[in-house]
């Protein structure tokens, strides 16, 4: 894994060279005893640092350099300079950020960021289910067309209302919706239409066997093995016999 400690990584050359505090020895020792990355790049500068102690040593005349190359590097030196004060404040700061504090103030704000975004998207998830059960409250049950269930196959229109006994009541527990059927007959296996309730808590549910007039949307669903009508979802319940 690579190590970001960009300061203790300045420390090589003065450690390999003996100039290093024995403070600073002590301390970049103690960081190599776990850190497998530091090692081997310290293990490589110790091999370069054995093959250039080896070389012959220039003198002086050697080292004099024309004036074309002084003033290459010059020019170099201000290309860089902007560059590598970049790379400085870089190091600085993950440096400063490599702490256990700062570490788990990222954490928290990110725990803290994932909180908001589920509640945002639980509020654009569920904001269907929310407005149905208002709907519900304060519904205008006049604007829905009434029809008997078997008159469901040539219906046209979105918002019905229709009667019958309820019969088959169960829960989906994944989805949190209550679904019934809605029969003609309490006993028989005639015409039905299946009704789903969004939101259970913010309506009366209906009892196994007790005759009620469900008003809702009216929807077909063509899925192979169901193809059967359906009130999806169902905005009010009237009980007419219990």
């Amino acid at each position: 894994m690579r190590c970001w400690r960009f300061k203790m990584k300045r420390k090589f050359v003065p450690y390999l060279e003996g100039s290093l505090s024995p403070g600073g020895a002590k301390r970049l020792e103690k960081h190599m005893l776990d850190c497998e990355s530091c090692r081997a790049m310290l293990a490589r500068l110790r091999a370069g640092h054995a093959f250039a102690q080896q070389l012959p040593h220039l003198g002086l005349e050697a080292a004099r350099r024309g004036p074309e190359f002084e003033a290459m590097m010059h020019d170099l030196g201000e290309m860089a300079t902007p560059r590598r004060a970049w790379i400085r404040v870089w190091e600085n700061w993950l440096y400063a950020s490599a702490t256990p504090r700062v570490v788990q103030g990222l954490l928290a704000l990110v725990l803290a960021l994932l909180a908001l975004v589920v509640v945002s998207n639980r509020r654009i998830l569920f904001g269907e289910r929310q407005s149905i059960a208002a709907l519900s409250n304060a519904l205008d049950l006049s604007g829905f067309h009434s029809l008997s269930i078997l008159d469901l196959s040539t219906n046209t229109r979105p918002h019905i209302a229709t009667e019958g006994y309820v019969r088959d009541v169960r829960v989906d527990e994944e989805e949190g919706t209550l679904h019934f059927k809605l029969v003609e007959i309490p006993h028989g296996s005639g015409p039905f239409v299946v009704c789903e309730i969004m939101n259970p808590t913010g309506m009366s549910l209906p009892r196994e066997g007790s005759r009620v007039r469900v008003y809702g949307v009216a929807r077909y669903d063509g899925q192979p093995g169901r193809e059967w009508h359906e009130v999806n979802p169902v905005l009010n319940i009237a009980v007419l016999k219990q």
